[in-house]
């Protein structure tokens, strides 16, 4: 119950707001402690709005709202709509609207994504309105009215033992309880499962935060099985986007959105069947939007209540604020392959199994030992790829020799040898028996160029990233009708990982495949960079969605 004196100075805290007066001067005015401001627990967004002096969109005060309501909240996001400040500020107003209060945000690893992210949007309030928190002790992602309550920041240490994750949120407990979580599809499970244990008793929330890439962990199975409260944060109802105007400074703009869409989606034709959860509308307030392409021409208008084929997953989290379709995470759709497919046969049928005039081979060698592997010598002509040519392991020498009268038959520009393992000296022996494009390749070297979805981790996630975009984004891409080529282009997934793109291993695949992915390994070296271009070679660049293959 509030007593005489505090009602008489809400009631002046109302008056002066109306006059707009900064409410941190009336703070200092009136004394008010802010852990006093009993009329706006169960408002958050009001709270926000009038001593934040800030506007929110309609997402993120849905999120507010659901942090309010729901003992767990998972808001899944697109990129740059907000979530990350509208959570600092849900954060602020649970610890300043309440006594006996504790708040713990974490973040996923490494520590500088919480203490430069979420605690970096909290500071930004602190700064603005110091009297509201002159009383506070505020040190480094912490910041206390008193050793019992207290808003702070909880790193995780990447390399932590399950036991001490699960040590780090263990006898956290309050009367009045919130843990927020960034990047929370990185925590690892035992932090949720620590999370839990110090959800009981009191009012306890949770509040989850995460672009929704993968279907895996603690939060894709809590929404799963109904057990939280979901608000998806689109794009496509973002102010910015709706309007074309910059509303909220540095957010989502309409110009990157439309740029996506064209890059990651296509119309649906008539009598196509497609899951819904691979399609979707073009708002009506989108029609006639253009964009820039990275050709230096514009994509063709947007047609507002147009259906539209995701094409590429990334559009599905970065753009509308949900998982991508069953099998997402497939490196290779089977569209791509099929279509690359016909191409082969159809340019067969019309010019028998010779490559485009004009072209010149670049060769993927994946090398082999005397072992079960093979040697894999696959050309590939711009976008033609004549049918592999297989041969026994033996040695060094003959791998080389082999090699060496292909690259010459074919009058080859390059020839990219995985050098790791038994490969390392084969491109050597073809460079002193007269090939001077071939160059080794170290596939767990770090990469050398990076793709909107992601950096790589190695040069193998690399080129197999390339050889995967030139399948989906090159009208002249052709595959030969050989099925374990085929098939190993199948069965490659991938996942981002801390905002890496990271390819199966290669003894993952060969555990699923029962043999070694020498061909699809083969191809992809087809992609790589090449060292240096001082001996004399002869390159043709083609740019395929802002990246560059040589070919």
């Amino acid at each position: 119950m509030l007593s005489t004196e505090e009602i008489e100075g809400l009631q002046r805290l109302s008056k002066i707001m109306a006059e707009n007066i900064d409410s941190s001067v009336l703070l200092d005015a009136y004394n008010l402690d802010a852990t006093r401001f009993y009329d706006y627990q169960h408002d958050p967004v009001g709270f926000c709005e009038d001593y934040f002096g800030e506007t929110y969109t309609d997402d993120i005060k849905r999120m507010m709202e659901s942090v309010r309501d729901n003992r767990v909240t998972i808001c899944v996001s697109a990129n740059s709509t907000g979530k990350t400040h509208g959570a600092a500020r849900t954060a602020l107003w649970w610890w300043l609207t309440r006594e006996q209060c504790r708040v713990y945000t974490a973040a996923a690893p490494p520590e500088s994504n919480l203490r430069t992210l979420l605690w970096g949007e909290i500071n930004t309030v602190i700064q603005k309105y110091p009297s509201m928190f002159k009383t506070n002790t505020i040190r480094v992602m912490h910041i206390e009215k008193t050793p019992e309550d207290f808003m702070t920041g909880v790193a995780i240490p990447a390399d932590a033992s399950p036991e001490q994750q699960i040590s780090r949120f263990s006898g956290k407990h309050s009367a009045n309880l919130l843990f927020i979580l960034d990047e929370g599809d990185g925590i690892p499970d035992p932090v949720y499962t620590a999370i839990e244990m110090c959800m009981t008793g009191g009012i306890a929330r949770l509040l989850v935060m995460f672009n929704p890439k993968q279907r895996k962990g603690v939060p894709y199975r809590m929404i799963r099985d109904g057990e939280a409260n979901v608000v998806e944060l689109s794009a496509l109802n973002h102010p910015n986007v709706k309007t074309g105007r910059e509303v909220i400074p540095r957010a989502v703009d309409r110009e990157s959105v439309v740029r996506r869409i064209n890059k990651w989606s296509r119309p649906m034709t008539q009598y196509e069947k497609v899951s819904e959860a691979s399609t979707f509308e073009i708002p009506i307030f989108l029609n006639g939007a253009q964009a820039d392409n990275q050709k230096g021409g514009v994509f063709p208008p947007l047609r507002g209540g147009e259906k539209r084929v995701i094409t590429v997953p990334t559009l599905s989290f970065a753009v509308l604020g949900r998982y991508p379709a069953e099998g997402f995470n497939t490196l290779i759709s089977e569209e791509w392959i099929n279509l690359a497919r016909s191409r082969w046969d159809a340019h067969t049928v019309k010019f028998g199994e010779r490559p485009p005039e004009g072209t010149r081979a670049v060769i993927g060698l994946d090398a082999a030992d005397g072992g079960p592997d093979k040697n894999c010598l696959i050309s590939r002509y711009g976008g033609y790829v004549p049918m592999p040519k297989i041969w026994n392991g033996v040695d060094m020498v003959a791998t080389g020799d082999r090699a060496s009268t292909e690259y010459r038959k074919l009058n080859a520009i390059n020839c990219f040898v995985d050098a790791n393992g038994v490969g390392a000296g084969v491109a050597p022996h073809m460079r002193r028996l007269g090939c001077p494009g071939a160059e080794s390749i170290l596939v767990q070297r770090a990469p050398t160029r990076k793709s909107e979805e992601g950096t790589f981790r190695i040069m193998r996630d690399q080129i197999h990233w390339l050889m995967r975009e030139w399948l989906r984004t090159d009208p002249g891409a052709m595959l030969p009708p050989d099925e374990e080529l085929l098939e190993e282009l199948r069965v490659f997934t991938y996942e981002i990982v801390r905002g890496n793109i990271e390819i199966l291993k290669r003894d993952e695949i060969t555990e699923l495949l029962g043999r070694s992915p020498d061909k699809a390994s083969a191809l992809a070296l087809t992609f790589s960079d090449p060292v240096s271009d001082n001996r004399g070679r002869v390159f043709q660049e083609v740019q395929v969605d802002n990246s560059y293959y040589w070919g």
